[in-house]
């Protein structure tokens, strides 16, 4: 008699490593030169956080980046905002429930959600602030599972599963310079009081070994005017192109490209003593994700017609990539203010979001911080709400539970005043992966005892009456027999009996 031979394989299992939110303090001292304007009062704080760099180090996560600071404060002059900035560099280490078996993928979201800003005196600003690092860490694992087996009469069952193996990472940092020039009807650049950023990518295209992505990185700064007066606003849009090196990769794969890390800077530059062009330099790094889904064959039980035997099941998490989102969502609000003489400026930033599925449907809510700039009474003030939105995006959902971890971007924000307040329209830039998780039982072993015989049936054939609902497999392996032979016997297509039937058995002979 043969002796049991087990033919084994990997399995690409993609397991969640990381999925947090995880909270970090800075305090900042700030000691204004000498040539800039006293503070009067504090209008705005306002922090950005771009994370910088991230490593996985065994089974530690370490980030770490920088919070650009910017204190919007009144000097003595009522109508003319200042800026008191800085860049404080962050780090944090995030541990990992286990040492990763392959590349990660890593997205993190840093946000600020609480800030403080008082003035010491009127020469020293003292910040303080929490940052929310909205983390996941995800990784294929190598799964070894029981291909085959032969001898020992054993019989195997398994199913065609769609899922994604073979994912491919890739990442690339790279500069962009330019120089800006102020609108015509603009004033010249006095100093700058606010910049924020965001990457809106237009197409992409698969080759072999690497995909080209093109977008529009789009620029906002609020600035004071050379020798004061009411802040302006002012935005450009710059073209970006880049090829990402992504060796294996095909045609069909789902891929994701984002922007995971934006920063820039800038110079004015001085023409006959008068700035209207700005030196601006940007640092971006753009991240792609590509999964590939296969149809696999997993094997999840098995027996021995001869000997006793017991198979070695687990459980676990496969996941299937539905399709990738890029989408400018719209969103509309009111700012209730009371004498409004003028708008000068909207700052926005993301608040938290979140996603379900619903009736087919993705839908994505969350908040929108919004602060205006205004003149009221011949003086610079400022007012902050949060917008609510929900959208439905374009990606429709199989039933079920699915996985959705976007980067959610403003790209641009409008305000009109109206005899209430402020009507606003806002536009979000949102892309991500959509996945669904896919629960699935294979078989990783089989333990066989030669030393426990089964007692043989004697007989050819066997009768027995299935029930409706119930599975040929369990039949099979209750008679000891083969699976495939009692649907070739009885002329089945499917392994679940829709009705009552009476069902020959055929008996393997030994």
């Amino acid at each position: 008699m043969p002796e049991l031979k087990l033919t084994t394989e990997e399995l690409a299992v993609t397991e969640t490593l990381l999925d947090t939110s995880a909270e970090q303090s800075l305090e900042l001292d700030f000691l204004l030169p000498d040539y800039e304007p006293e503070v009067f009062r504090i209008l705005k704080t306002r922090v950005s956080p771009v994370i910088q760099q991230i490593q996985v180090n065994k089974n530690r996560l370490e980030l770490s980046g920088v919070c650009n600071v910017s204190v919007l404060y009144l000097g003595e002059r009522q109508d003319s905002l200042q800026a008191a900035r800085q860049a404080a560099p962050f780090s944090k280490t995030l541990e990992l429930k286990k040492l990763p078996d392959s590349d990660c993928a890593v997205q993190c979201i840093p946000r600020c959600y609480f800030v403080n800003a008082r003035a010491v005196s009127s020469r020293r600003l003292e910040v303080r602030c929490g940052l929310s690092l909205r983390t996941r860490v995800t990784a294929q694992t190598a799964k070894p599972v029981v291909a085959s087996a032969q001898g020992c009469g054993v019989q195997i069952h398994g199913k065609q599963v769609l899922c994604a193996q073979n994912r491919i990472l890739s990442s690339k940092t790279f500069t962009m310079s330019e120089d800006l020039e102020l609108g015509q009807a603009k004033p010249a650049f006095g100093s700058l009081l606010d910049a924020w950023y965001s990457l809106v990518l237009t197409d992409k295209k698969m080759m072999e070994n690497r995909v080209i992505c093109k977008g529009d990185l789009v620029t906002r700064i609020l600035y004071c005017p050379e020798g004061g007066g009411t802040p302006e606003l002012m935005e450009w849009s710059e073209p970006v192109s880049q090829i990402l090196d992504l060796t294996g990769v095909q045609e069909d794969d789902i891929c994701e490209i984002h922007a995971e890390r934006i920063n820039g800077s800038f110079e004015p530059i001085r023409d006959d003593g008068e700035c209207r062009r700005l030196s601006a330099e940007w640092t971006l790094t753009i991240s792609a994700v590509c999964d590939h889904n296969s149809e696999i064959q997993l094997n999840d039980d098995a027996f021995s017609c001869q000997y006793a035997s017991s198979p070695v099941i687990e459980t676990v998490s496969l996941t299937r990539a539905c399709g990738t989102i890029s989408q400018i969502v719209p969103v509309t609000g009111m700012m209730e203010i009371s004498q409004l003489e003028s708008l000068c400026g909207l700052l926005t930033s993301p608040g938290e979001y979140s996603s379900r599925s619903e009736d087919g449907k993705l839908i994505l809510s969350g908040t929108i911080e919004v602060t205006a700039i205004y003149m009221t009474g011949g003086s610079l003030a400022v007012s902050d709400k949060s917008i609510l939105y929900e959208a439905v995006l374009d990606q429709a959902c199989t039933t079920g539970e699915v996985s959705f971890f976007p980067t959610v971007s403003v790209v641009s924000a409008e305000g009109t005043l109206t005899s209430g307040g402020i009507d606003l329209r806002i536009q979000l830039n949102v892309c991500g992966t959509v996945c669904q998780p896919v629960e699935a039982r294979i078989l990783t072993g089989l333990q066989v005892d030669e030393d426990k015989a089964l007692e043989k049936s004697g007989a050819a054939l066997r009768i027995c009456y299935a029930e409706p609902g119930e599975n040929l497999w369990d039949i099979a392996k209750r008679c000891r027999t083969s699976l495939s032979a009692i649907m070739q016997e009885n002329d089945l297509q499917s392994e679940t009996m829709p009705e009552r039937q009476m069902l020959l058995i055929p008996m393997l002979q030994e």
